[in-house]
């Protein structure tokens, strides 16, 4: 072995305009862990940690992580709670050679704007001068505060995230080669662009460009790495936006330099490029019963449950009702429906009002009237793309049947980024009509290849196609 080396993970996307505040137990259902447990829930597991544990001839050591589902900013007692057990699990831990972190890049608590600054600055107290090795999302928004206290950090580089364990691995090799006393180091240049997750695909359009001649002008001028971060723009933060990162040798720095600044005016070049438009509500719920591409998939932009919003919004399911569409799959989160449908059972009939309760900027409350055709505990494990293996709960979950369709309603929001989702509820999608998707572009990982058609809608919400519709207090950097 070559030395001991700790793991450590805080993980949260943020959206600051979503009205559910991330508390500690959002953390506790998701991931918060310590030791072998820490361990237990990540080796072999398609997530950065599990990467990190492909890691070879290295002493690794599970220390702490926290992650929760994307919503709104952490209270400042979970996020006060999270900061005293990094530095607590660290000291317990004992003397370690490096360490590894799980970072997200966009999480923001009350009182805290740049969470991963303050996780670094707490794991450097503890640890001191020691290699420091840290992946974070694609929709990152690194400070170069950040970045200065790190010694290699690197982002996904795919929309849908299909490379998290990957990248957990390259990081882990990183360090191993600064163990063995490479002088790597970490430049930013931060981008005042704020970008839709539309897009961000990179798999084609202008992030797939930029991606491609910034990995060319790396390998040209021998960097260990240049990551094109798309950033997150529904976080009101000065270091929201895009941002290029290059690892490089200390003695490269001017390389880097010339590769960081070209790939930012390249960027600046493409910018028209990142913008987009999509049809209203009205207009694409028209196409879609038009089309004769079945099942045809709506996506549910603004009401993204995997960039924080609630995934309670009603706008498609009640302009599906108003046309009478017939076949249609819809997923709401309500706690109250699906507690009122478990009372209820199966078989039973129910009247209620459905949705849009967490705030009125995803529509309004709908009337809704049908049968519970089933009810489960909405748990379920993946074989898909994200975090492959790992097990997910909805909550209660009732299947509804309204008006010839059929509203999953689960008592908790969870991002549409697993195909069992629907089908561990007995839900087909391939023999629906129509199937809304709460998200924007990382459901595609799930169901591109099931999909006749996919329709991006401009919804309500506070994950809106035009992010320049949002407030903002903060400009975005650039440096």
């Amino acid at each position: 072995m070559t030395g001991r080396v700790g793991i450590v993970g805080v993980w949260h996307e943020t959206n600051t305009y979503s009205a559910r505040a991330t508390t500690l137990a959002d953390f506790e259902a998701f991931e918060l862990r310590t030791g072998d447990a820490l361990e237990a829930h990540n080796r072999g597991i398609g997530t950065v940690i599990g990467g990190f544990y492909d890691t070879p001839d290295v002493d690794l050591v599970p220390v702490f992580s926290a992650g929760a589902w994307p919503s709104g900013p952490a209270e400042p007692e979970a996020m006060a709670r999270i900061l005293q057990d990094v530095h607590d699990e660290l000291r317990r831990a004992g003397p370690l050679d490096a360490v590894l972190l799980n970072l997200h890049g966009a999480m923001v608590a009350v009182g805290t704007a740049d969470v991963e600054a303050a996780v670094v600055a707490t794991v450097r107290d503890v640890v001191g001068d020691v290699p420091i090795g840290a992946v974070l999302d694609l929709h990152a928004n690194p400070s170069p505060a950040l970045v200065e206290n790190c010694d290699v950090l690197v982002s996904y580089d795919t929309y849908p995230h299909v490379d998290m364990r990957e990248r957990g691995r390259e990081v882990g090799g990183l360090v191993t080669q600064l163990l063995a006393g490479r002088q790597l180091r970490t430049s930013v240049r931060k981008v005042p662009l704020l970008v839709c997750p539309l897009a961000q695909a990179t798999e084609s359009g202008p992030m797939r460009r930029v991606q491609q001649a910034a990995a060319a002008r790396a390998a040209a001028a021998d960097l260990a790495r240049l990551c094109v971060v798309g950033g997150f723009a529904y976080s009101d933060v000065d270091r929201a936006g895009m941002s290029v990162l290059a690892v490089h040798d200390a003695d490269s720095a001017a390389a880097a330099d010339a590769v960081l600044d070209a790939t930012v005016a390249d960027i600046a070049e493409h910018a028209g490029e990142f913008a987009v438009a999509r049809d209203d509500v009205r207009t694409a719920v028209a196409r879609a019963i038009a089309s004769t591409r079945r099942p045809v998939f709506l996506a549910d932009v603004a009401d993204n449950v995997g960039g924080g919003s609630p995934g309670d919004g009603t706008a498609l399911l009640r302009e599906l009702l108003a046309v009478g569409a017939t076949g249609a799959v819809v997923t709401i989160a309500d706690r109250e429906v699906a507690r009122l449908a478990e009372r209820l059972g199966e078989g039973a009939g129910i009247d209620t009002v459905l949705g849009a309760k967490t705030d009125r900027m995803h529509g309004e409350p709908l009337r809704v009237s049908g049968r519970v055709e089933r009810i489960s505990d909405g748990t379920y494990r993946t074989t898909g793309y994200y975090m492959t293996g790992q097990t997910f709960s909805m909550g209660i979950t009732a299947v509804l049947s309204i008006a010839g369709n059929t509203v999953v309603v689960t008592e908790t929001a969870v991002p549409p980024f697993h195909a069992e989702q629907l089908s561990s509820v007995g839900v087909d999608v391939r023999a629906a009509s129509i199937v809304v998707v709460k998200g924007a572009l990382a459901w595609r990982g799930a169901y591109e290849d099931v999909a006749g058609e996919i329709i991006e809608v401009a919804t309500p919400g506070v994950c809106p196609v035009d992010v320049s519709t949002l407030p903002r207090l903060s400009e975005p950097m650039s440096v």
